[in-house]
């Protein structure tokens, strides 16, 4: 009889370690569908995070009139951010106003590793506005006068002033040929541009637009492109107004 018990006893032990060997099994087998599960819920409340972010730059922008350009989002708490929270990995958010972006460096904490989490808050690099100054006080578009160009986001001009727009980058819709550019002003943090017109070259009484008729655009392909090197958009045109 205890011979018996003995035997049973051992074939519970036995049947316990199996248990538990197969929730061992399981557990391995689950736990990486787990992990997942928590990084891609910490990245989805980083984009959540993020939208926030996007939308309290927007308001700052439109409300101050000028760019963001710090580098964390300490000037937007209070009026535009409830406060500065990290990321779902403990670390702050970053902006990159050149880029137009905002930015969790991602679960590996490393910047430019492509793991990143990121939200532009600013549209596509586009013209938004053009201008004419009739500089030289004639009233009619010649040499000396200045085309100015407001884009939607900063341009690069990491090529030097010379190669942000070229002579071939704009195209002027219902005009004549266009001109050379003389020379060429950078302001608002290289989101607005003044170029000098030099036609001499043209016939006289042609000019490359007409003012309040005419509309200019980027041509496709360009070489005017933002902080990470895409081109500006080439399908939208505007209409050049007198200033």
């Amino acid at each position: 009889m205890k011979g018996r018990n003995l035997k049973n006893r051992a074939f519970t032990l036995i049947e316990l370690l199996i248990v538990i060997l197969i929730i061992g099994i399981l557990a391995g087998a689950v736990l990486p569908f787990v992990q997942q599960y928590v990084e891609e819920s910490r990245i989805t409340r980083a984009k959540q995070d993020l939208d926030e972010i996007k939308n309290a730059l927007i308001r700052y922008e439109n409300d101050q009139r000028f760019l963001y350009t710090k580098s964390d989002t300490h000037d937007l708490i209070g009026a535009y951010l409830m406060n500065a929270k990290p990321d779902p990995w403990g670390r702050p958010y970053s902006i990159d106003s050149t880029k137009s972006l905002c930015y969790s460096y991602g679960p590996d904490g490393i910047d430019n590793t492509g793991d990143e989490v990121k939200a532009y808050f600013r549209p596509p690099l586009a013209i938004s506005r053009a201008y004419w100054e009739d500089s030289n006080g004639t009233m009619s578009v010649d040499t000396g006068d200045k085309l100015v160009l407001r884009f939607t986001r900063p341009i690069n001009i990491a090529g030097g002033p010379v190669l942000t727009v070229a002579t071939d980058d704009l195209e002027y819709l219902n005009g004549n040929p266009e001109s050379n550019y003389s020379n060429i002003e950078h302001s608002d943090n290289n989101m607005t541009v003044k170029l000098t017109l030099d036609f001499t070259a043209n016939l006289p009484g042609n000019p490359p637009f007409r003012p309040g008729q005419d509309t200019v655009k980027a041509k496709d392909p360009n070489t005017i492109v933002d902080g990470e090197g895409i081109a500006c958009r080439p399908d939208q045109a505007i209409l050049i107004k007198p200033r």
